[in-house]
């Protein structure tokens, strides 16, 4: 271990997720596949992406205020969320959630923090080895999804206008995230496009790799 990784602390990785009630998550899989397929189709959508968290990895747990947080413990009983910490979104589009999130964690003394969802089955151990490493020589550390967003995004330095005037649920979320970027006088590092699950069309090739 050298001097540097002695003080600083490990990084930090944030999991948005949505309590899986019917009607609630994967609503575009819904219109087509019915509620309740969605509902186990997210399901399997989490528990993926907590399989892929490598061990000793600090998470924080970001979950919607559908449900009690015992609820949400209860349910995501995982081996990659055994020291986890659960705490509530704040309310607001999912920049302004997105925001106040990276805010928090650096006011509470992280150096490095990213944030994921739910919908990326094939994030791994090698991209975060990945991704915690290029933080050491860049600002900004973001993984783009085959359809124009983002699966992974993280930060050592707290800056909220990566996520103002983004257009939400578009195609156009990474590119303007890389004008954010740019304007903010920022240095950032793509990894690897990956494919996210939002139709039940991602859901089916996903199966046919």
């Amino acid at each position: 271990m050298t001097y540097v990784e002695s003080r600083e602390r490990p990084p930090l990785l944030m999991l948005f997720v949505k309590y899986p009630e019917l009607g609630r998550v994967k609503t575009r899989i819904a219109a087509e596949a019915g509620q309740e397929e969605a509902a186990v189709i997210y399901r399997q959508l989490v528990a993926a992406v907590l399989d892929g968290i490598p061990a000793g990895q600090r998470v924080r747990v970001l979950y919607d205020d559908f449900r009690a947080e015992w609820e949400y413990q209860n349910w995501l009983q995982h081996p990659a969320l055994v020291e986890a910490e659960f705490c509530p979104q704040s309310t607001g589009d999912l920049g302004q959630r997105l925001r106040a999130a990276f805010a928090a964690a650096f006011r509470s003394g992280w150096q490095r923090v990213g944030v994921i969802g739910s919908d990326c089955m094939e994030l791994s151990s090698a991209i975060y080895a990945q991704a915690w490493c290029a933080l050491n020589t860049h600002d900004l550390v973001i993984g783009p999804t085959l359809d124009g967003g983002y699966y992974f995004l993280a930060m050592k330095t707290d800056e909220p206008s990566i996520f103002s005037d983004i257009e939400w649920s578009s195609e156009r979320v990474f590119t303007q995230t890389e004008a954010a970027a740019q304007a903010a006088g920022l240095t950032w590092k793509c990894l690897e496009p990956l494919r996210d699950i939002d139709t039940l069309k991602d859901w089916q090739e996903t199966f046919r790799k």
